[in-house]
């Protein structure tokens, strides 16, 4: 895979067998993340070994894809999150989160700064807000320790998926695509998020799989 390099943001192709980048720029920059704080989000959520199948009460202010008030399963607030980033199914995962939504940034900050990733802060489950911050470098760790994560390796690379939500004696069917059009033209890439917001401008992490080496792209 070919990549344009930009002279503005920051950006770093990371070759973890040589443990070196091929090419970098801005690699130790503090920079918004954007909605690559849901694979923080994800992570949280099954370091703390929540039932997937349960489901828990819509909430959040920001849009999305299901009703507030509804009853989802976290497992379908995951793919919308991951899939779609669908906003508010973050924001319901962090609410719902055992302790609510302090517990939850209190926790996914204190295994940040535990895992070593000193530049890198949440603030938020969505990546809305420009305080959700990380580093080239710290997005590199972070992508090889989530790298076994089977649950964010699944969902993550789902292209389209369907869920179906019981609405009275009818079910509403709700289409997710996936937000990174770089998953449709190659089958080698094992995590993949997309980020949008001004203060981040437009940004993606992707771990990607070539001849049995891997690679950060982020």
């Amino acid at each position: 895979m070919s990549y344009a390099q930009p002279n503005h943001g920051a950006w770093g192709l990371y070759d973890y067998d040589l443990t070196e980048y091929q090419m970098v720029y801005n690699r130790s920059e503090v920079r918004s993340i954007a909605s690559i704080t849901k694979l923080f989000t994800a992570t949280t959520i099954l370091r703390h070994g929540l039932d997937l199948d349960e489901k828990v009460k819509v909430t959040g202010k920001s849009g999305g894809r299901f009703p507030r008030g509804a009853m989802i399963p976290r497992i379908d607030l995951m793919r919308a999150m991951l899939i779609s980033s669908d906003n508010l199914a973050a924001e319901t995962l962090a609410h719902t989160y055992p302790g609510g939504f302090d517990a939850f940034i209190s926790d996914t900050n204190q295994w940040v700064k535990g895992t070593g990733l000193t530049s890198t802060a949440i603030v938020d489950a969505s990546g809305l807000l420009p305080s959700n911050v990380s580093t080239i470098d710290n997005l590199v760790a972070f992508l090889f320790r989530i790298k076994d994560h089977d649950v964010i390796q699944a969902i993550s690379n789902e292209r389209t998926t369907t869920l179906k939500l019981p609405k009275g004696k009818k079910t509403v069917k709700i289409n997710l695509r996936n937000t990174n059009p770089t998953l449709f033209q190659f089958d080698n890439i094992v995590i993949s998020k997309t980020g949008f917001t001004n203060p981040a401008g437009r940004c993606v992490a992707m771990l990607v799989k070539k001849e049995d080496r891997l690679y950060a792209v982020i």
